[in-house]
């Protein structure tokens, strides 16, 4: 029978009506950190699954001082769970930001929310709450935003602190860095709408120190959120999305979908300077999250989800805490998943739709990251309007068609999987799906075989606590993590 401690107690203090995020079963914040070990499981835990599952999330504790809270504005919690020799050890903790610790020595909210117009740019706080991806041994949560990354221990994921790379970047980095497994580099862009420059690129090595790092020249401030990396070359967004530049100027912000602009990605090399990228332009659209991309002789082949409505139709009566809701939907944004192609010889671009289904939060194998794979993890999108969905696809990039799913039972919901790659794998699909799932107060983590994944988990490991619905998640390989801290040690001596 597991054994449960619970760490820490959190005097949460956040509330709104009618803000689903804050009451929602689905989402509401927990109030401890736990730690669960000897998980029971329905199914045997495989033994052949090493490292850690880990998703973040927004588990707000305290108001915004507006009193108006948007789901980004709540504080970065971790779900993590550690798997070895077939036993399961889960742990939630807190992302103890700079912003977090002073709201709880003060026992109120300091900082302003999303909802505050140009008074959250200027103190908005870091909640490190959007990612998670394993780096130089850590574990590092990013934020939408481009805060400083937080770094957690890989073993307990207590927060050790916001991360400068050794002194060498004390800026924000993007939420979707990519983590390249083969080389152990970092790849970053951040972005800002009050000066120049508006993007910034840049490469942080195995050892935690940058690289490479570059201003890119762009026609006015922007909105990223992802990327594309290959072995060779990074693609950067320029999409038609951005903050209003005449209401910026009177110190308003509104949102502004522009179907006269083009899509521009920006092809530069992986330590390249800006005077190296090169612009492709493609149709009009918003893109959140992209899947994988790869170099093809002279092309660069590269599938994400374009968005169909960018900036949905809002209904006139919504109240004003439900409207989040429309721009946090994949049923209203309507992501379709997307092949692009960048020829680096001709400087043309195409791109078309591969798949017409509302799909988002993808997966791979992330040692395939950059170069050419087969299998993309799709999730689907729940019929409610919140970042929950319901069910995965396994689709085949090389013959752009699904070949399996599996659809969880009515009423219950998941996040983002990860791949966890078999101990001794060969193939890129030989592995294991791993991904929490959530039913009213009930949380267990499913495990399936990324091979038969329609066939159902075979292992089921209930939890003593349930988890808010949250955004991404990463597997970090225990080779990976004892290869870096053995090189830690060396090198500290």
């Amino acid at each position: 029978m597991a054994e449960v401690i619970v760490d820490r107690k959190l005097p949460l203090q956040a509330s709104e009506e009618h803000n689903e995020y804050l009451h929602h079963d689905a989402f509401r914040p927990v109030d401890k950190e736990i730690t669960a070990t000897d998980l029971s499981s329905i199914g045997d835990i495989p033994k052949d699954i090493d490292g850690v599952y880990i998703r973040n999330g927004h588990n707000p504790v305290y108001q915004p001082k507006s009193g108006r809270y948007h789901w980004f504005d709540g504080d970065g919690m971790v779900h993590a769970t550690t798997f070895a020799d077939g036993k399961a050890t889960f742990r939630n903790r807190m992302v103890m930001t700079t912003g977090l610790a002073a709201e709880m020595e003060a026992g109120r909210g300091l900082y302003p929310g999303l909802r505050d117009g140009f008074e959250a740019e200027e103190g908005l706080k870091n909640s490190s709450g959007t990612d998670v991806v394993l780096h130089n041994g850590e574990f590092k949560t990013l934020f939408s935003r481009c805060g400083q990354p937080y770094r957690l221990a890989a073993d307990d994921f207590r927060t050790l602190g916001p991360d400068d790379f050794k002194g060498s970047w004390e800026r924000g980095i993007s939420a979707h860095s990519k983590v390249d497994e083969r080389t152990g580099e970092l790849i970053f862009f951040n972005y800002s709408f009050n000066s120049e420059p508006f993007m910034e690129y840049g490469v942080i090595d195995k050892d935690n120190r940058v690289s490479s790092v570059t201003a890119i020249d762009l026609p006015g401030p922007r909105l990223p959120h992802d990327s594309w990396v290959t072995e060779n070359y990074t693609v950067l967004h320029d999409l038609p999305l951005y903050w209003d530049s005449a209401l910026l100027a009177l110190g308003k912000k509104k949102l502004k979908f522009d179907r006269d602009l083009a899509s521009r990605f920006g092809v530069i090399p992986r330590h390249g300077s800006g005077g190296d990228i090169r612009w492709f332009e493609c149709e009009p659209t918003y893109m959140l999250h992209t899947v994988n991309a790869w170099e093809d002789g002279d092309e660069i082949v590269a599938f994400g989800f374009k968005q169909l409505t960018p900036i949905p139709k809002i209904p006139r009566e919504t109240p004003s805490a439900r409207v989040q809701n429309y721009f946090l939907s994949f049923q209203f944004n309507q992501p379709r998943l997307t092949e692009y192609r960048f020829n680096l010889r001709t400087g043309k671009a195409s791109e078309r739709i591969v798949d017409e289904q509302c799909l988002e939060m993808p997966n791979i194998n992330a040692r395939y990251l950059g170069i050419r794979n087969r299998y993309a993890y799709n999730t689907m999108a729940a019929e409610i309007p919140y970042f929950l969905m319901s069910g995965i696809q396994k689709f085949d990039l090389q013959n752009r068609r699904e070949v399996d799913r599996y659809e969880l039972p009515k009423g219950k919901y998941m996040g983002q999987p990860v791949f966890s790659p078999r101990v001794g794998a060969k193939d890129e699909d030989d592995g294991y799906l791993i991904s929490y799932v959530s039913e009213a107060n009930h949380a267990e983590i499913y495990i399936w075989q990324a091979q038969t994944l329609g066939d159902g988990p075979i292992a089921r490991i209930p939890l003593p606590q349930r988890i808010p619905g949250g955004s991404h998640a990463y597997w970090g390989n225990g080779s990976d993590i004892r290869e870096a801290q053995m090189r830690q040690t060396a090198n500290s001596h």
